[in-house]
């Protein structure tokens, strides 16, 4: 089967419950968040398979290497943040000279510098310090260098960012952000105004991955209807979906240092599916999820229900696949589950397999404390 006509079908379907679960689902893979990037460079939730930046911190904690990174298919850009740049350690690693020669290169992997804040402090202490000595030892002019859609791209980037304006390190030229803000001192920022260029690495999926990621996220939301409850012909169709999804996911495999096995296993051993048999449960509330919980849009509402990531995001951690010969990042197929916008929170940065000791420890805790009063 057509994976790209599955979906489709699979869309179609979720979709005829309500018109906001066909828009939750289109959203899977067509928008991203903006975690990192900043504001001025951010291309304003595009499709996953978009050009990405990444910190050179979290390429070189993951070891990788430039044949890896050019999986990045859409483009990427490797983000040296304040001393990055400078530091000594880093001028004898063999792809850190790499990628600064390829400062605001045209290449499947680019690279750039920025000078800003990178934990939230207000105090702007080290990126003063760094973009002193970005002037003082170095041939930067700071004026002119800064990062900028090319001018024959700028029509891509109204209203509507088209796809072929969202790839490629070709669409843009410079290599220097800059936006110094904290302390008693001076502003100091190289961009005043929107370009919009980069998704974060953190959401990126290619092409294939994408529709893996629809896939599984739509096998989970199967479980969630009420078959009984469907007409015959509605049944019929339920029935032919999840037969060609069963089928289409014992066919997919992955091979990495997080996951292997194939998408179906990976589905039918999740927690939120073996909770009860065909159905789809928040493994953390431990409360059934039904369809018509995917049109909830206020993320006040209970039923509200979020893109969930295992292993979270912040981890900042990596795979590269064997059998797909790709990164994977967080945003992968075998990495996501669906959770109400409460357990999504309750979860924080803990597993699933995390999250259910800490609570098993802490209601043991609980009892004996109890117990003993």
């Amino acid at each position: 089967m057509d994976k790209k006509k599955l979906k489709n079908k699979l869309f179609n379907f979720l979709g005829s419950f309500d018109d906001k679960i066909r828009t939750k689902f289109d959203n899977i893979c067509g928008k991203t968040g903006q975690y990192d990037v900043p504001d001025e460079l951010y291309q304003k939730r595009t499709s996953r398979k978009n050009r990405v930046l990444i910190s050179w911190k979290t390429v070189k904690n993951n070891n990788f290497t430039i044949q890896q990174l050019e999986s990045f298919s859409g483009g990427v850009a490797v983000e040296f943040v304040n001393e990055d740049f400078f530091e000594e350690a880093n001028q004898n690693d063999p792809l850190f000279v790499e990628l600064k020669n390829r400062l605001g290169s045209d290449e499947i992997v680019s690279s750039i510098i920025t000078i800003r804040s990178e934990s939230g402090s207000s105090s702007s202490f080290i990126q003063r310090q760094a973009f002193e000595k970005l002037i003082n030892n170095t041939r930067v002019v700071y004026k002119g260098t800064e990062i900028v859609l090319n001018s024959e791209n700028y029509k891509d980037y109204g209203i509507k960012q088209t796809q072929s304006g969202g790839m490629g390190n070709e669409k843009w030229s410079g290599f220097l952000f800059v936006s110094i803000k904290g302390g008693q001192q001076d502003v100091i920022q190289s961009h005043d105004y929107q370009q919009t260029i980069f998704n974060p690495a953190c959401d990126f999926a290619n092409e294939e991955i994408s529709l893996d990621l629809d896939l599984t996220m739509s096998y989970f939301a199967l479980l969630s209807i009420d078959v009984d409850s469907l007409d015959e012909p509605r049944h019929l169709e339920y029935d032919s979906l999840f037969s060609q999804l069963n089928e289409t996911l014992s066919q997919i495999q992955y091979d990495n240092e997080s996951f292997t096995g194939t998408l179906l296993e990976y589905c039918k051993n999740h927690p939120s599916t073996r909770m009860v048999a065909g159905k789809l449960y928040d493994p953390i509330q431990v409360e059934e999820i039904h369809i018509l919980d995917f049109a909830v849009d206020n993320k006040e509402d209970p039923k509200n229900l979020d893109f969930t990531h295992d292993e979270a995001v912040n981890k900042g951690k990596y795979y590269w696949d064997n059998i797909n010969q790709c990164i994977l990042s967080p945003a992968r197929p075998t990495n996501v589950f669906w959770s109400k916008h409460l357990s999504n929170m309750m979860q924080q940065n803990f597993s699933l397999d995390g999250y259910f000791r800490h609570e098993e420890e802490v209601a043991n805790r609980r009892r004996r404390l109890l117990n003993n009063n």
